[in-house]
């Protein structure tokens, strides 16, 4: 079993040393990927333009009304809905982001400008609240804006869709970019492993190598948020994925990356069940949240029952024992010593990408107290974080 790719492109070296450089004219749009015709005109062209309107009106409840009720005018001037149903698979996955960015952007600008649960809904609309739950029955997912919608399918590189303008646009899409490209980077490193692990004859001195430099390549471009993002910018566009604050789910947020996952089952997968048994315990209490086919493939790999649809395993129960058969340990221990010291080499690697993904998330969170995504009111930040370490927190 295999996890999708969402691209086998190489990540492009220059786009890695461009993010995060501050400028405000690097937004590309040669490519315009527009699905949703002039639905998607908007999302991509109009919206941060409106945002910054509501955001210096001095009535800003009637000015975001305004924006709900130009949306559903929008939606009701074509068949939108029929549309939707009947676009290719790629096309679909962009349409999706663009509806998922709009209702969003409507309860959030809801909720700024101070309306109650009832005018926020009736700002939404019925029209946009029907094509966005149409949007996810046709590819059932979380019913808010999520990680997968906005790293996976938003098309950053050619047609970005963001919420800022100007220099806070351009730091908003490097940060989508840069996750993408660590994406890019897990995928290979994926796709390294399960040869190793699946095929008779892989050679493991080959995957290992591929896995470390794709790690060490995220590793790179995760330095990178944490030494150049600007936190002013940062603050500027963070606010707009913040958690729904009419509905009780949670933010999109890197904590919602399967490819990690994947690559944390594969390489350390039992000893992390040993050591972080609340690890697992989460992914699959808050699976509806990951990127369903990659989560899936996953839960596919820790489940006898290939048909498994996230339901806690007998395992993570303590009544079976872990099934050590869905990552590389066993394929590595029959292997010579230097194979084994390159292995450890991969788990290294990964054990620093958790411990600079945690360091940059608390430097951009809570040390400036700004609102924390994608955590339960009642998790912490660093104890959701600390739990994909092997060793203690204090040791990074």
């Amino acid at each position: 079993m295999n996890v999708p790719s969402y691209s086998t492109a190489s990540p492009d070296q220059r786009a890695v040393r461009g993010i995060f450089s501050h400028l405000a004219d690097r937004i590309d749009r040669r490519l315009r990927i527009r699905p949703l015709g002039i639905i998607s005109d908007f999302v991509a062209d109009q919206l941060p333009h409106r945002i910054a309107e509501i955001k210096n009106s001095e009535q800003r409840a009637e000015a975001v009304k305004a924006l709900g009720r130009g949306i559903n005018a929008m939606l009701a001037a074509g068949d939108y809905e029929a549309h939707l149903l009947n676009l290719t698979q790629s096309e679909f996955g962009v349409a999706k982001t663009d509806i998922q960015y709009l209702l969003n952007i409507v309860y959030q600008m809801s909720a700024f400008a101070g309306l109650n649960h009832y005018d926020a809904e009736l700002t939404v609309g019925e029209r946009l609240r029907r094509i966005a739950a149409l949007s996810c029955e046709r590819e059932p997912s979380i019913d808010v804006l999520s990680y997968e919608d906005m790293i996976l399918t938003n098309p950053v590189e050619s047609d970005p869709r963001v919420y800022c303008l100007d220099s806070a646009g351009v730091e908003e899409r490097d940060f989508c970019l840069g996750h993408q490209l660590i994406e890019r980077d897990l995928q290979f490193a994926v796709d390294a492993l399960l040869e190793l692990r699946d095929q008779v004859g892989a050679d493991p001195r080959w995957c290992l190598t591929l896995c470390l430099e794709r790690l060490e390549s995220a590793n790179y471009i995760l330095t990178r948020f944490h030494d150049h993002m600007s936190p002013d910018l940062f603050g500027e566009f963070r606010e707009f994925y913040g958690k729904n604050p009419y509905k009780n789910r949670l933010a999109p947020s890197g904590r919602f990356s399967a490819r990690v996952v994947a690559v944390s089952v594969l390489l350390i997968g039992e000893e992390i069940f040993r050591k972080k048994p609340q690890f697992y315990r989460d992914v699959y209490r808050l699976s509806e949240y990951y990127p369903r086919g990659c989560i899936g493939a996953v839960f596919g790999w820790l489940s006898s029952d290939k048909r498994s649809t996230g339901a806690q395993p007998g395992w993570l129960r303590g009544k079976a024992a872990f099934p050590k058969i869905a990552t590389v340990s066993p394929v590595i221990e029959r292997k010579s010593t230097q194979i084994r010291e390159l292995y450890a080499s991969c788990v290294d690697a990964l054990d620093r990408f958790t411990r600079m993904h945690r360091k940059s998330a608390l430097k951009y969170t809570i040390e400036p107290g700004r609102t924390i995504a994608g955590v339960e009111a009642w998790e912490s930040m660093d104890a959701v974080l600390s739990q994909r370490l092997l060793t203690a927190a204090d040791q990074s």
